[in-house]
Order: structure tokens, then sequence, then C-alpha cells
């Protein structure tokens, strides 16, 4: 039993955990106010929010292999939801995210999921594409503008700590840790599906559908699950969106924002649950990169397109597996030479890739 405690990984999530735990903190801590701002919480409650996002994202696209160009509508349904439950109908914030999540899912896996039985590829793509474009314009009809209210969108009061930890966490402290739980939680939930029958069979649908179906498949079956539980953590990441934000509208994600998460999950690594957390941080922090990069070259302001392009084009040559990918080679690395230097010299067969965490090799996909 102590054996297991001490080894790494055992460590490292705990050393994790305790992280997470104290950084709301930090910024208040002598050592580390000089690097660590009252924002960054804010920052780390947002990486929260797009990590179910790309989670989201990853699940559909990189196991299953269906590609999607909507995505930010599916989370905009998700905070419309929620921001309807509690603006019309009085529905407490924590429920009307969990609702937000149930009716985004099943929307995604019936009104996506399958009319996307008959269509792969470029098709899908395409049709994807078309709810990011007409979802703005919906929730601007007349039969619903009572509800969206699309000309100032609907706001709520900031969410306040209940009477329980009132005076211990304030406003933003709270929401990070809501926030924070609710997407370790569903995090767990992800890593433990990829590696279930329904992984498996997302995996061989990803890797050929002919050859699914020949192993038995249900391959209309498991392409709707894919967009129903894609579309429920969306919906949630939606809902967590709109009550951190106080705020949603018609146009608060369009197609731009899906765009990036797509770019997030091949920067981060398709495939991984690892490549999803590196998602995040891109989405949560490429904007500011760019800022900073502005402060040190003058006319960085006005390349911002430029350099960002070439940015994704360096890191898409250097990672062609995405920064999950090389932490996973480093790490292989890594311990092939301890073995050797173990051993006493390089072994001329090394040794076998462990594939025992169910991460799948998603290069050039």
């Amino acid at each position: 039993m102590a054996a297991a405690l001490l080894r790494p990984r055992t460590l490292g999530f705990a050393l994790l955990a305790v992280v997470l735990v104290i950084f709301p903190y930090l910024h208040g801590w002598p050592v580390f106010s000089a690097f660590i701002s009252e924002f960054r919480t804010f920052n780390a409650t947002m990486l929260a929010v797009w990590l179910l996002v790309v989670l989201s994202m990853n699940l559909l696209t990189g196991y299953s292999g269906q590609i999607s160009l909507g995505h930010a509508a599916v989370v905009l349904v998700g905070a419309y939801t929620a921001g309807v439950l509690v603006d019309q109908l009085g529905v407490p914030l924590p429920l009307a995210i969990l609702l937000a999540g149930v009716f985004t899912g099943i929307a995604g896996g019936v009104i996506i999921g399958l009319p996307a039985v008959r269509l792969a590829g470029p098709y899908l793509a395409i049709a994807t594409f078309s709810l990011v474009i007409t979802l703005p314009q919906i929730l601007k009809m007349g039969g619903i503008r009572n509800w969206t209210n699309p000309s100032r969108g609907i706001s709520i009061d900031a969410v306040q700590p209940p009477g329980l930890v009132d005076g211990f966490l304030d406003e933003r402290q709270w929401l990070y840790y809501i926030t924070m739980a609710t997407a370790v939680f569903m995090t767990i939930l992800a890593w433990n599906l990829v590696r279930s029958r329904i992984g498996r069979a997302f995996v061989a649908l990803r890797d050929s559908e002919i050859a699914a179906e020949q192993m038995g498949i249900n391959v209309p079956l498991y392409k709707a699950l894919a967009f129903g539980i894609s579309s429920f953590y969306a919906g949630i990441a939606g809902g967590l969106y709109f009550m951190v934000l106080a705020f949603v509208h018609p146009e608060s994600l369009g197609f731009l924002d899906s765009i990036l998460f797509l770019v997030a999950i091949v920067v981060g690594g398709l495939a991984t649950i690892l490549g999803s957390i590196f998602g995040a941080f891109f989405l949560t922090f490429q904007g500011e990169l760019i800022d900073e990069l502005a402060t040190i070259i003058p006319e960085a302001e006005k390349l911002r397109g430029v350099i960002y392009g070439s940015l994704l084009i360096v890191v898409m040559i250097l990672f062609p597996r995405g920064m999950a990918g090389f932490v996973q080679d480093l790490v292989r690395t890594l311990g092939r030479i301890t073995a050797a230097r173990r051993h006493g010299g390089l072994s001329s067969n090394p040794p076998a890739q462990d594939d025992t965490n169910g991460e799948s090799d998603a290069q050039g996909r």
C-alpha cells in the first residue's frame, strides 16, 4: 500500500490536487505574488470551462472521427438553455446547468447525430458548419424572442457564495471551485469513458467504419451516441460559461470560436485526455501570448493574424502529434534511457509502447 502511494503518478496527482485547492490563494502568498495576480483565478476558472469544451470536441473528433465545424453553436445552446431556465423560469443555477447539459446532449444526439449517420468527412463538416451560421438567426426569431432577448442578451447578477462559505470565499474564488470541481469530475468520467467499450467503439469508428461494422459494432448508434455525449459535455460547458460571465448573447460564440476549438484539439493532441488539457491552456492564454508579443515587437499588433498563423505552423511542424504526443514521447524516451542505465547499456530492442493508458495515436488525424 505504501509503495503504491509513493508511485510517481500517484504523487503527481496528489500534488496537482493540492495546487488546484490552494490556487485561488497563491496571489496573496509572498513568493507567488510576484508572478501570480488575483486575475489568474479568473483565468483558471475559464480554463476549466474551456477544458470541458475541448474534451467534448476531442470525444467527437479525436476519438470517434466525426469532424464538426459548428461546435460553438452547441456550447451556445447550453449557455442559452441555462440562461433561459434561470432568467425566465427561476430554476436554481446548478440545476439549470445540469438540465442544459441533458437538453443539449439529447438535442445533439437527435438533431445532429441522426442526420450524421449518413454523412462523413467534409460533408459532415459542412452540415455542422450550418449550425453555427443559423443558430444566431434562430435565437432572434419572433417566436422565441421573448425568451432569448436577442437585442440585449440574458444577464444575471454575479454568483455569490452561499451562506456556509460566505466570508471564507469571495465571488471569484467560489466560481473557481465550482467550475474546477465540475471540470475535474467530468474529466475523470471522460478518462474512464474512452477506456470503456464505448470508447473502444468510438476509436473503431474513427479508424474504419466498414471494419467496425464487420466487428459487430452498431455504427449508426455509436455515431449518434458520440454526438450525444459530446453535446452533453458542451452543454455543461455552456452552462458554466453563462454562470462565470453572467451573460450570454446570440453572438457570444461564433464560427471563429468553432475553428479555435478545432485548432485547440490539434495543438493539444487528438484522442488524448492530456491533449484536451493542453488545448484548454491554448484557448485560455493564446490571446494573451499575442498581446505579450505585441509589447516586444512594435508591429506585432498590426500583424496578429500573421504571427498567430506562423506560430500554429511552427507548432504543427515541431509537434505533429500535438503537445500531448510530445510529452508522451519525451516520457517514453526518458524511460528507455533510465532502463538502459539500469541494465548497463542501451538495449537493441527498445521496450514496447505501453498502451495501458488507452490513449490512441492520433498522428495525421
